[in-house]
C-alpha cells in the first residue's frame, strides 16, 4: 500500500483501547485524550501519520511484518473483550491536574453542645449516630445551681405578688385620700361630711381628719357664740379669749392633720410604686438568670407549678437539627461548663478540603469548576473558599468546595480526588488517553481496517 493511500485512509481510521495495556502518564495530564501524530526518525512533531515505515509497499521485511501484526477479530469477539471504537477526529484536549481532598463536616453547620449548668448526668436520652431535631430532648441533669436559680425566682415573683397587692391597697388609700381632701376644703357640715365620707376606705388618716375637723368646727362655733355673747355683755372676757384660744389650737391641729395626711398619702404611694418595681426588677432577673442556665420562656412559666422534686431538673435539648456525631455522656457522669458532651453536624452539605500543592496554588481561583472523583462517583463542584496560608505541617494549602449531601452518599472523612482543569487546545487529530498503548517499544494505536486491527506507531502532541 502505498503513502497516498495510507493518507486517504486516515480519516476513517478508527482508535482503539485495548484491555490490558497500560502507559505512562504524567501528573498533569488530559481530560478527553491526545493529539496524535507520526513517528518521524528526526523526533520531530508532524502531522497525525502513520510511520512511514510502518509496512511502506517496497519494502522487503515491511510486508511480512504489516501482516504479523494484522488481528482479526469478529464483532462478538470485540464485544466480549470489552474493545470500543470509535473514528479519528479533531477535538479539544483539556489539561488538567489532580489533587488529594478529604470530607469533612460543614463547619458552619457543626455544633457542639455544652450545658448551661454543672451537674449529674441521671437520664441519657439520645446516642451517637442519632438524628434529632430541634428542640429534642437529649439528656437531663440534676443540677443543685439550676434549684437554687429557680427557688429565686419563686421568692422573687411572691415578692412581686406581695408588692403588687400593696399597690394596690396603697393607690385606693390613695384616691380615697384626694377625695376626703377634695371635700374638706368644701368645708361642709359635719354631718355631711360624716355622711359623704362614709365610703371611703382610707384607714386611721380618716379618723384623724375627720375628729380633727369636727373639732375645728365645734371650737369654731363656740367662739363665734362668746364673741356674741360678749358682744351683748352677757358673757366675761375672759370667756372669750379662751374659746378663742380653743378656737386657734384646733384650726392649728386640723391644719397640721390636713397637710400631713396630704403628704404621707403621697409619700406611701410613691413608696409602693418603687417597691413594685424594684419586685418586678429582681423578677426580671431571677428569670433573665434562669434563660442564661438554658431555659426557655415556657419552662420558665411552668416553674411555679412543677413538682417539688423537679426542682433541679436541667433538660439538655438539642439546639439544631442534626446527627449526633460525638458523645461524651454517661449516667451518674459529673459535666461541667466548659465540656461539650455532644456533637450535632447538618449532614445536608459537607464540606471538601482540598489540598493544593504549592506550584499549583496559580492554577486554582475560587469560582472555579472542579470535578470530583470517588470510587465510581463523580460530580461536580465549584470551589469557594481558599487560604490565604500555607500548611507548616504539609506544606499546602487548603482549597474547599461544599458538596450537597441530601441522601448521605458523602461520609466525613472520606479520601477522593480533584481533577482541576488547567488549559484546553484545538487539536486536528485527537484520541482517547486510553488508545494509546504502549507496544514493541513504542507508543501506538491499534487501528482497523479492511485487512483488521493493526498497531500503528503515533508521536504524542499534547497529552
Amino acid at each position: 500500500m502505498n503513502t497516498e493511500t495510507k493518507l486517504l485512509l486516515l480519516p476513517s481510521l478508527i482508535a482503539i483501547a485495548l484491555l490490558g495495556v497500560g502507559c505512562d502518564r504524567a501528573e498533569e495530564h488530559d481530560d478527553h485524550g491526545a493529539e496524535v501524530g507520526h513517528a518521524e526518525s528526526d523526533g520531530h512533531t508532524h502531522g497525525a501519520e502513520e510511520d512511514e515505515h510502518a509496512g511502506e509497499a517496497g519494502d522487503g521485511h515491511g510486508h511480512d511484518e504489516h501482516e504479523e501484526d494484522v488481528v482479526r477479530l469478529t464483532p462478538e469477539q470485540l464485544e466480549r473483550a470489552g474493545v470500543r471504537i470509535e473514528p479519528l477526529a479533531g477535538g479539544t484536549i483539556t489539561t488538567h491536574v489532580t489533587l488529594p481532598a478529604e470530607v469533612g463536616l460543614n463547619q458552619d453547620a457543626v455544633l457542639h453542645v455544652t450545658p448551661r449548668v454543672p451537674g449529674i448526668v441521671s437520664d441519657v436520652r439520645v446516642f451517637l449516630g442519632n438524628d434529632v431535631r430541634a428542640g429534642d430532648l437529649l439528656a437531663v441533669i440534676e443540677s443543685p445551681e439550676l434549684g437554687e436559680a429557680k427557688i429565686a425566682f419563686l421568692q422573687a415573683v411572691q415578692a412581686k405578688a406581695i408588692a403588687d397587692a400593696e399597690l394596690d391597697r396603697q393607690r385606693t388609700i390613695s384616691d380615697n385620700t384626694a377625695t376626703l381632701l377634695d371635700l374638706l376644703r368644701q368645708e361642709p357640715s359635719t354631718d355631711e361630711l360624716q355622711e359623704r365620707a362614709a365610703d371611703l376606705r382610707i384607714g386611721a388618716n380618716k379618723g384623724r381628719l375627720l375628729s380633727a375637723y369636727a373639732r375645728l368646727r365645734a371650737a369654731e362655733a363656740n367662739y363665734a357664740r362668746e364673741k356674741e355673747l360678749r358682744d351683748r355683755g352677757l358673757s366675761t372676757q375672759g370667756d372669750l379669749l379662751a374659746a378663742q384660744e380653743a378656737y386657734n389650737s384646733n384650726q392649728a391641729d386640723y391644719f397640721a392633720a390636713f397637710e400631713d395626711v396630704d403628704f404621707t398619702f403621697r409619700l406611701r404611694f410613691q413608696e409602693a410604686e418603687r417597691s413594685a418595681q424594684v419586685a418586678s426588677s429582681a423578677v426580671g432577673n431571677a428569670e433573665r438568670r434562669l434563660h442564661l442556665l438554658g431555659l426557655t420562656d415556657e419552662q420558665v412559666r411552668g416553674i411555679e407549678t412543677e413538682p417539688d422534686i423537679n426542682v433541679s431538673r436541667y433538660e439538655l435539648t438539642a439546639p439544631i437539627g442534626g446527627r449526633i456525631v460525638t458523645k461524651h455522656i454517661t449516667n451518674g457522669e459529673r459535666v461541667s461548663l466548659d465540656e461539650a458532651v455532644y456533637t450535632i453536624a447538618n449532614l445536608d452539605t459537607v464540606w471538601l478540603n482540598i489540598s493544593v500543592y504549592a506550584r499549583y496554588t496559580d492554577l486554582i481561583d475560587e469560582g472555579q469548576e472542579v470535578t470530583v472523583h470517588a470510587g465510581d462517583r463523580t460530580v461536580r463542584g465549584v470551589v469557594d473558599y481558599i487560604s490565604a496560608v500555607v500548611s507548616e505541617d504539609t506544606r499546602t494549602v487548603s482549597a474547599r468546595v461544599v458538596l450537597p449531601n441530601d441522601n448521605r452518599a458523602w461520609k466525613p472523612g472520606e479520601f477522593v480526588t480533584v481533577r482541576v482543569e488547567t488549559a484546553s487546545m484545538s487539536a486536528a487529530r485527537v484520541v482517547p488517553i486510553e488508545a494509546i498503548q504502549f507496544y514493541e517499544g513504542r507508543e501506538v494505536v491499534f487501528v482497523q481496517s479492511e485487512e483488521g486491527i493493526m498497531p500503528v506507531p503515533v508521536r504524542i502532541g499534547t497529552r
